[in-house]
């Protein structure tokens, strides 16, 4: 078996059939015949492997779940506005542009028909030896890993869907109904059981990247999680106690040594950490391959500051907003807050339509001199690109420049969006740019590499934050301070002492800690608060930074509205695409329409 990376080995044949849906329809692969594929257990071996490739990194792509919550400006759009403007139906459900956004039912669905196919016809390949009965086996827990990850992703999205679990002939008669959604999460626990039962913990490195044991798990916990949420249902004791035990369940591993949360001694360390897939706290992550040409992380073009130093004119397209970055702490764990502030009168310069040229113009702000990066926690550093932050490969290495003119004769920074000594039109618009997901050591310059940070969907942390929040809703409060602790002290704060208002700090440490990992998305959702999240108050905002003549640095919130969203309660779910309701007339519209 061989590493499994976005370039999966193609399958070397297709024969699922489909009655009426799309999402069973045949992409035909003949190189080798149906039945040789089914006579080799290596042959076999390369039809899973093809089956992991609709595990979609957010990365992968330009829009990560965080482009839909106030975590993020996604600058140019890329259908995220398809949601955040509140036009999703199911005549419009393509909310971004990859396969696993743009046609999301499709997508995953594909993804479950391969599945499907390798589980009904693996019992028919031949083993020679121990050895080989025992990698078909491990095969078959994968397979039935797959299948419930891509099923967690359709529950998690959709909520009722319908359960497909085998291939269906040409002449079939599609009657499928979209399952209750305990329905749907049941099944999902019990095929990460039976992965459960076949996986093992680990592998050696040529296999490393392979569903586990615990990657099986932590679907299941992050099922049930969803499971006992109320947008999924009515929450019970029973609910979340189910849910605690499957989270446990996770972090038992690690406390048999399997997984671990490294401690770190600075930022550079903590970002480090989402750069590399050998981190022991990763359960189960998308790696890419390194050379050009194939499919690579996204993180570096979308997030990099502008200029020369990545060559893209300024493409910084996933913008922290203001709101999202105050979130940060005081390194002593005290809650931030600008100070200082009071009328300072300033000149901006604009550009004069009729001739060209720079006319300043007298403005009066409120700001402050004391600059809001001092003293803050090391996620910040580790997570964000603020004005004086330095950043760039190797003698590129240098401070970001955001600040912009306040005064007649200044220059605005390199890194601002009114730079006027190049072309700096994607320069951030919120005042911050994306550094988690950067590798500091990626070179940009040469053509021959692609960047290949991993898209990390299940590690140690979130893992003790779920069961955090289950001891919570069972009204452990001073356990719950245990594991919330376990991720703040990893990132150098004090630890809690006091369980008052104890849901309001795990929600405040669950968003800076899994902030821009795709959780907040499916936590608003799941918590039926994304209402508030697309409020007036909650539109993304930004920092605006003034350099004085004399060198000081001005800092104000711009309370301008950089996109005014629109959420409609239907929106708590994805839409089931009109042609698979036209093909399928069991299927329902619901919420969007019956």
């Amino acid at each position: 078996m061989k590493t499994i990376y976005k370039n999966a080995l193609c399958a070397l044949v297709g024969v699922g059939m489909a009655a009426c849906s799309d999402f069973l329809d045949v992409d035909p692969h003949n190189q080798i015949s149906d039945a040789a594929v089914w006579s080799n257990l290596d042959y076999a071996e390369a039809f899973l492997n093809n089956c992991y490739r609709w595990i979609e990194g957010d990365n992968e792509q330009g829009v990560p779940f965080c482009s839909y919550t106030d975590e993020l400006y996604h600058r140019t759009g890329y259908a995220t506005e398809v949601y955040t403007l509140g036009n999703v139906s199911c005549d419009n459900y393509n909310v971004g542009y990859s396969e696993g956004k743009g046609n999301t039912w499709y997508f995953y669905y594909t993804g479950i028909k391969n599945v499907n196919q390798f589980l009904e016809r693996i019992g028919e390949v031949p083993v020679a030896s121990d050895v080989e009965e025992t990698q078909k086996e491990e095969m078959i827990g994968q397979a039935y890993f797959l299948r419930a990850f891509y099923y967690h992703q359709l529950y998690s999205l959709y909520g009722r869907v319908p359960l497909v679990y085998h291939t269906f002939d040409m002449d079939a008669e599609w009657t499928q109904t979209r399952a209750d959604m305990d329905e749907v999460a049941d099944s999902i626990v019990a095929d990460c059981d039976r992965a459960v039962a076949i996986l093992p913990t680990s592998y050696g490195s040529e296999d490393f990247g392979r569903a586990t044991k615990g990657a099986a798990l932590a679907v299941k916990a992050r099922t049930l999680l969803y499971k006992a949420s109320p947008l999924f249902g009515t929450p019970s004791t029973e609910r979340w106690q189910e849910a605690a035990d499957a989270q446990k369940a996770v972090i038992d591993l690690a406390d048999q040594g399997v997984y671990n949360l490294p401690q770190v001694n600075g930022y550079e360390e903590y970002a480090a950490l989402f750069c590399d897939p050998q981190n022991p706290e990763i359960i189960f992550e998308k790696m890419y391959n390194t050379v050009s040409g194939g499919a690579y992380s996204q993180s570096y073009p979308m997030s990099s500051p502008p200029g020369a130093y990545n060559g893209y004119n300024g493409w910084g397209v996933w913008l922290p907003t203001y709101d999202i970055v105050n979130l940060y702490q005081n390194e002593d764990g005290t809650d931030f807050e600008m100070t200082g502030v009071q009328k300072y009168n300033i000149q901006v310069p604009t550009v004069d339509a009729n001739t060209g040229e720079i006319v300043y113009t007298d403005q009066t702000i409120d700001a402050t001199k004391i600059s809001p990066y001092e003293n803050r926690e090391m996620r910040l550093y580790a997570n964000i690109l603020y004005d004086g932050a330095r950043w760039g490969y190797g003698e590129d290495n240098h401070p970001v420049q955001i600040y912009e003119s306040g005064a007649e004769g200044v220059t605005s920074g390199e890194q601002s969006p009114t730079y006027t000594s190049g072309e700096y039109w994607n320069a951030t618009q919120t005042g911050y740019y994306l550094r988690k997901f950067m590798n500091p050591d990626y070179d940009q310059w040469d053509e021959t590499v692609m960047d290949n940070t991993p898209w990390i969907f299940f590690r140690l942390g979130e893992f003790y934050l779920n069961y955090a929040e289950c001891l919570i809703e069972l009204g452990r409060d001073s356990e719950a301070l245990e594991y919330i602790n376990k991720t703040r002290t990893r990132a150098l704060l004090p630890a809690l002492t006091d369980a008052n208002n104890i849901r309001e700090k795990y929600e405040q440490e669950r968003a800076v800690e899994l902030m821009f990992e795709g959780q907040r998305f499916f936590d608003l959702r799941r918590w039926k608060r994304m209402e508030d999240a697309y409020s007036a108050e909650n539109c993304p905002t930004a920092m605006k930074i003034y350099k004085l003549g004399d060198g000081t640095l001005l800092y104000t919130h711009n309370t301008t509205i950089l996109q005014q969203r629109n959420f409609r309660e239907a929106m708590y779910w994805m839409p089931v695409p009109r042609y698979e309701l036209n093909k399928c007339p069991n299927l329902d519209g619901l919420p969007y329409e019956d």
